[in-house]
């Protein structure tokens, strides 16, 4: 630590570590599923016999499904980033392959979910047929690995600026959850004209929880200092900007559609539904060392 070092750092290779903070923007997800409209659930509109009591059965084919969709807002969150770095120096560029794994978690489920395409919000009070709508991600974590390219500006001091750009893959999980609840007073539910149906309907839920996981490719811009402790050893630190594609999951099924199994008949398919987000991002400070050989 006592001598100088040269305005010029030495040409070969390098290894790194990385350990910082994160923020994450809000995240705003669409979901959409297979449902059919409510009068439609063999479950809750029949007469005992596998018959409706309301609605022919004609009204209630498949080609006559329309697709439910909605949309949600996760509000910006924190997480943490560690990494590590393997790279070439020459000169006053350095080419580096980086592994790092982020994870971040998002603060709160949105309980103003909205229905589209017409954008009407889901939750009004309790005057509403839907008591209560909330929807939302929570932990998302990445496994990270990128391809880095640098230019550092030499000084003549220990100081070190540097800007870079990364491309990589990512793989992406994240966790969703998602429930709907019907009032629990049947008078305030208006789907069926038979208050024995509405009855049936009234507190049931739809409830949706799973981790989800895909592979993305993402890009980062990079800004950093490095302070040279000696010829070998430097120490610094690193802002960074990093961006995913959109998220879109495989279908799952629903725990359960208005409390029952996820179908609209015992002998019925299954409901699956899914979700895609928009572009995934976070900013990150860390701060790190490197070991020239």
């Amino acid at each position: 630590m006592a001598s100088a070092v040269s305005a010029e750092a030495r040409n070969g290779w390098y290894l790194g570590l990385d350990l910082g903070a994160s923020v994450t923007p809000d995240l705003v997800a669409e979901g959409w599923d297979s449902d059919v409209p409510t009068v439609c659930d063999g479950f809750i509109n029949n007469d005992g016999s596998g018959n409706f009591l309301e609605t022919p059965s004609s009204a209630c084919k498949q080609s006559t499904r329309d697709q439910f969709s909605w949309l949600q807002r996760s509000s910006a969150g924190s997480g943490v980033l560690a990494g590590i770095t393997a790279g070439y120096r020459l000169g006053s560029f350095r080419f580096e392959g980086e592994y790092f794994h982020h994870t971040a978690t998002y603060d709160d489920l949105d309980n103003s979910v909205r229905l589209l395409p017409a954008g009407q919000p889901f939750q009004g009070g309790k005057e509403n047929e839907l008591l209560y709508v909330e929807a939302g991600i929570d932990d998302v974590l990445s496994h990270n690995i990128f391809a880095n390219f640098y230019y550092d500006w030499h000084s003549g001091s220990k100081f070190t600026p540097y800007v870079g750009v990364g491309i990589g893959f990512s793989e992406v999980s994240l966790d969703f959850y998602s429930r709907w609840t019907r009032n629990y007073e049947a008078a305030k539910i208006s789907t069926f004209s038979n208050p024995a149906l509405n009855e049936r309907l009234a507190g049931t839920t739809t409830i949706g929880r799973n981790k989800f996981s895909e592979t993305l490719f993402g890009y980062q811009g990079l800004f950093g200092m490095d302070y040279s402790v000696n010829e070998k050893v430097s120490i610094g630190f690193k802002l960074r900007w990093v961006v995913f594609d959109q998220f879109r999951s495989r279908p799952r099924e629903w725990d359960q559609i208005r409390s029952h199994e996820s179908a609209v008949s015992p002998e019925g398919e299954k409901i699956h539904y899914q979700i895609e987000t928009d572009d995934i991002e976070f900013w990150s400070l860390s701060f790190g060392m490197k070991y020239q050989f």
